[in-house]
């Protein structure tokens, strides 16, 4: 069964009927009251792959925070006995809607497994990534 790839955090708000969602875990903690907080999440995992998309809405109903993540695996043998599923690609996209509608966005993609720290891209557009 896939796991969410969120881990829950303390400052996490409710999904409708899933775990919490911690939508500021890769928010640089400098732009943390920047950005317009949801109140509630829309989760959805995709079942096949290692994949989610998490939509978190404000007060109004108005999209605010948005994360799509992805794992692609490889099979693996250290013997050519024992098969087990490795990552190989993972790439992640998290927004935040800052108060004059702009998309304050981190992109990380990670192509080698153990070969150290990623560090995220930040960017701005006028709109939500899709």
């Amino acid at each position: 069964m896939p796991q969410p790839l969120y881990s829950p955090l303390p400052n996490a708000c409710p999904a409708r009927g899933q775990a919490p969602v911690a939508w500021m875990e890769e928010l640089p903690s400098d732009l943390v009251g920047l950005v317009v907080a949801p109140v509630s999440f829309a989760v959805e995992q995709e079942h096949e792959i290692a994949a989610d998309r998490s939509l978190g809405l404000d007060a109004e109903g108005q999209a605010c925070f948005c994360a799509f993540r992805y794992v692609q695996t490889a099979l693996r043998s250290d013997d050519d006995e024992i098969f087990y599923e490795a990552p190989v690609y993972a790439e992640t996209v998290t927004a935040w809607r800052l108060p004059d509608n702009r998309w304050l966005a981190s992109h990380k993609v990670i192509n080698r497994f153990g070969a150290g720290a990623v560090i995220p891209r930040l960017s701005l557009s006028r709109g939500m990534p899709r």
